[in-house]
């Protein structure tokens, strides 16, 4: 069919009427072509109407999508093909359709345009490390809590009056002397420039470090074998440096220069010419390869009659590398040349390559670089070297020494180095498609305040996500921009008269979740269900979400189905996997039963009535199916709710999950009641392959996978208390190490002192004499309790009353096994039993 001319024009009024085609022809994408870098979308200005551009049209275009992301059930609402064509008549500025308007009232300047892509993000190693309650948390496969380091744990000492000549390698060999082998990369060197020596601060996690270093080099002075000069001092040390994607980054360093610079002057014979060529150069028609230069005045000496040179124009900044032959070639014109140039000498003579060398070396001097990038070949005047430490503090100490200091390739000029903020986000590309005109609208504020804002290509195992990244020198900017980001990012949540909207039949992909789905595809919104907290998040235009809301408003009060739950045991879950909740399926009728084998015990979910819910336990008793050797689950099917995936999500080990699905079953693992790593629930959950760390947060929404760690780092704590507990104060959060022996630790987020052995608040008091006086006489209080037969659990303390049964029991402060007996602990009721019946002859 042919193409329909006024449609590609932006204003046919037959719409899906016309005879002619509406199709838009994609680009031409050539697969041959060869790039050393990928390509990013970069936003550039202006609010938007609509929610999908040109570009992104193009980038999807480009890269197919598989079967799995095209289908039917994706929850990404379809928008008319018209919207991605520029309105002929809002280019003109007479628009009478306004929002209504079919076609794009994106300005030409408002659209995505692709750019090469830095190469950082390529080389964006995460070590998995992070902040969380005052405390460094390193996690391991499964997101499994594998060491917590606390600012207690870290001791730092710092030498003052070592050579100039220092390195890391020969402080660690220095301190190796007095009894204690370090590595070198826990020393950073300190230099002031100009002075004759530096310093080095040593930072190890060993509490005493510090103390032992100081005692020993003043026995050694004293004793006259250490060299003099030196001093050993013991300052505060606070935790090792880790990321958090909860606040803005500062560990970039962004340096720059002024490329080396020469000086021309242009003698002509006519005043007419030389005018001329002084309003070319002004008015930057003529170039020196390719940059517009510095053009002075024309000036006039000695006689013009018998002088062919009498007019001089004299050129500044010209690039260092400039000869004449680029003078005479910029001018072009016969007319306009010169009667003679003369060349001054560069400003200096370093090239680009010893240059950024000279930079480079000058950074590593503050710490390890995890990446680096120089540029002296950018258009411009100044060359730029960029630096991400893996330590912020070394970031900051490069801007503080380097910044404004005279370069040793040319004493006059000054190297300007600032330090980069930078904010990342992670986001589902359904997501992106709805909010990207709110993320341009808030754009336009990020770029007046010179902010960058990056937009990278679909990314992760299945092209699902998206990273966004902000950046800028101003860290209030930054973290100003990543603040209206989070707003855009969390969604609206969808309320009525100040009430949450949920029902308990949105926990399934059941009836309400398949009317859910209509109300996005009706209004063009996105709709996320977070089932942990009961909530639905809203996405899309401002202009629809209030309609969406209504809508959703309607669909809840309107339901008349209840939602019910088989538990099954492993009998009947064997059964369910072998045909049984296919039956099931076909008995009761399409989106009404869901399979959950995530939970613990497993389920069959049914959403209708309680008729239905009769007819599916008659079927499971009966168990009128034939067993089969094999699951009976699609190859296509999710691994978690077998049915057809939605926003499908293939694992590594080859199992496919809804998006969705994946992400509550990573959420269920982090927070459950026992440090667990989260596994893979394939081939009827015998798959048990442990996610790395990469893979989850490749799969995941960054917010998410920050929040899956956080969750399983409380849930450690928890089931830890002899070792950790949390500030007792009401808001606080902050997490201090338990001692057996009395110890008061001081809050660094609320102040509170607390005993981190009996953990009560009773500074200069012993945990006696606190708790004779909290109790009113506390060896009374330990008579009553004795003869009462309360005992405290041995872990976290807290007091238990057995009034009949075994003697196993399950304390509900720190849910630990214990035996009633002997008050011995165990992580699970089996080990409690086998204990009862061979230390004490039974359970009873």
């Amino acid at each position: 069919m042919d193409p329909c001319k006024f449609f590609l024009l932006g204003h046919c009024m037959r719409g899906g009427s016309c005879r002619y085609s509406h199709e838009i022809t994609p680009p031409a994408v050539y697969a041959g072509k060869s790039s050393n870098t990928s390509k990013l979308l970069l936003l550039k200005s202006g609010p938007s109407r609509n929610q999908l551009t040109s570009a992104n049209e193009s980038l999807s275009l480009a890269q197919p999508l598989s079967p799995k992301q095209v289908s039917e059930n994706s929850l990404a609402p379809k928008q008319d093909s018209r919207s991605h064509v520029p309105c002929h008549y809002f280019a003109q500025g007479n628009c009478r359709n306004g929002n209504a308007c079919l076609f794009s009232h994106i300005r030409e300047q408002e659209q995505m345009i692709e750019v090469a892509s830095d190469l950082e993000e390529t080389q964006n190693h995460d070590n998995f490390r992070r902040e969380i309650y005052g405390a460094l948390v390193q996690f391991g496969p499964g997101a499994i809590v594998s060491k917590i380091s606390l600012p207690s744990d870290f001791s730092m000492a710092r030498i003052n009056g070592l050579p100039a000549d220092s390195t890391p390698e020969s402080v660690a060999t220095l301190v190796s002397e007095a009894g204690r082998e370090i590595a070198p990369e826990f020393v950073r060197i300190q230099r002031q420039m100009g002075a004759g020596q530096i310093s080095a601060n040593i930072k190890v996690e060993d509490p005493g470090f510090a103390k032992f270093l100081c005692t020993k080099f003043n026995q050694k002075q004293a004793s006259g074998v250490a060299q003099s000069g030196f001093e050993v001092l013991q300052v505060p040390a606070g935790l090792l440096s880790g990321p958090n994607a909860r606040r803005v980054e500062c560990k970039k360093v962004q340096c720059s220069w002024y490329k080396p610079t020469k000086t021309a002057w242009l003698n002509f014979g006519s005043e007419l010419i030389v005018k001329r060529v002084f309003k070319m150069f002004t008015s930057k028609a003529y170039k020196i390869l390719g940059q517009p230069v510095q053009c002075n005045a024309p000036t006039r000496s000695g006689a013009v009659r018998k002088n062919s040179q009498a007019w001089t124009l004299m050129l500044t900044d010209l690039p260092g590398k400039c000869t004449e032959e680029d003078i005479r070639r910029a001018i072009g014109s016969p007319d306009n040349r010169p009667r003679n140039i003369e060349l001054g000498e560069p400003s200096y003579y370093a090239d680009g390559e010893t240059a950024s060398a000279t930079v480079m070396s000058l950074l590593n001097q503050a710490g390890p670089i995890e990446w680096s990038q120089v540029n002296t070949e950018l258009q411009g005047k100044r060359s730029k070297a960029i630096a991400r430490f893996y330590d912020e503090a070394d970031a900051r100490e490069a801007v503080r020494l380097l910044h404004n200091i005279s370069l040793p390739f040319c004493k006059n000029l000054k190297l300007a180095a600032q330090l980069v903020s930078t904010a990342k986000f992670k986001v589902a590309e359904s997501l992106f498609s709805v909010i990207q005109g709110s993320i341009r609208t808030a754009s336009q504020t990020w770029k007046a305040q010179h902010l960058t804002f990056k937009v990278y290509p679909p990314t992760g195992l299945e092209q699902q996500y998206r990273v966004l990244k902000i950046e800028g020198q101003i860290v209030e900017d930054v973290v100003a921009a990543k603040a209206s980001m989070d707003k855009i990012l969390d969604g609206i949540t969808v309320k009525s008269q100040g009430n949450l909207l949920w029902t308990p039949s949105l926990n399934h992909n059941g009836s309400a979740y398949q009317k859910l789905k209509q109300i996005q595809k009706d209004h063009g919104v996105i709709i996320i269900r977070d089932k942990r907290k009961a909530v639905l998040k809203l996405y899309g235009p401002p202009q629809k979400c209030p309609d969406a809301q209504l809508a959703i408003a309607d669909m809840i009060s309107g339901k008349s189905s209840t939602a019910y739950v088989i538990n099954l045991n492993t009998e009947d879950f064997k059964w369910a996997c072998s045909g049984g909740f296919k039956l099931i399926a076909t008995t009761l009728g399409e989106n009404i039963v869901t399979f959950d084998i995530v939970s613990t015990p497993k389920r069959i979910l049914i959403d209708g009535s309680e008729k239905e819910y009769e007819s599916a336990l008659r079927v499971l008793k009966r168990r009128e199916l034939k067993v089969f050797t094999e699951t009976t689950i699609g190859k296509e099917d999710c691994t978690v709710c077998w049915t057809l995936p939605e926003n499908p999500l293939l694992t590594r080990c080859n199992h496919v999950y809804c998006s969705e699905c994946f992400e509550n079953l990573c959420a269920a693992a982090g927070s459950q009641d026992q440090d667990a790593s989260i596994s893979c629930k394939g081939n009827m959950d015998s798959c048990k392959v442990i996610f790395d760390l990469e893979e989850l947060q490749e799969s995941l929404p960054s917010k998410a996978f920050e929040e899956i760690l956080e969750a399983s780092f409380t849930s450690h704590i928890k089931h830890c208390p002899t070792k950790f507990r949390f500030c007792p104060k009401p808001d606080c959060s902050m997490i201090y190490r338990v001692t057996s022996k009395m110890d008061f630790h001081t809050c660094a987020n609320c102040l509170t002192v607390i005993c981190t052995s009996c953990h009560n608040p009773h500074d200069g008091k012993t945990c006696a004499e606190f708790k004779d006086e909290a109790s009113g006489g506390y060896a009374l209080f330990e008579k009553a309790k004795k003869e009462l037969g309360i005992k405290d659990c041995p872990r976290c303390k807290t007091s238990m009353e057995k009034i009949d049964g075994c003697n196993h029991m399950t304390c509900r402060g720190c849910q630990a096994h214990l035996c009633w007996v002997c008050l011995e602990t165990f992580s699970t009721s089996q080990l409690c039993y086998a204990h009862l019946n061979m230390k004490h002859g039974g359970t009873i």
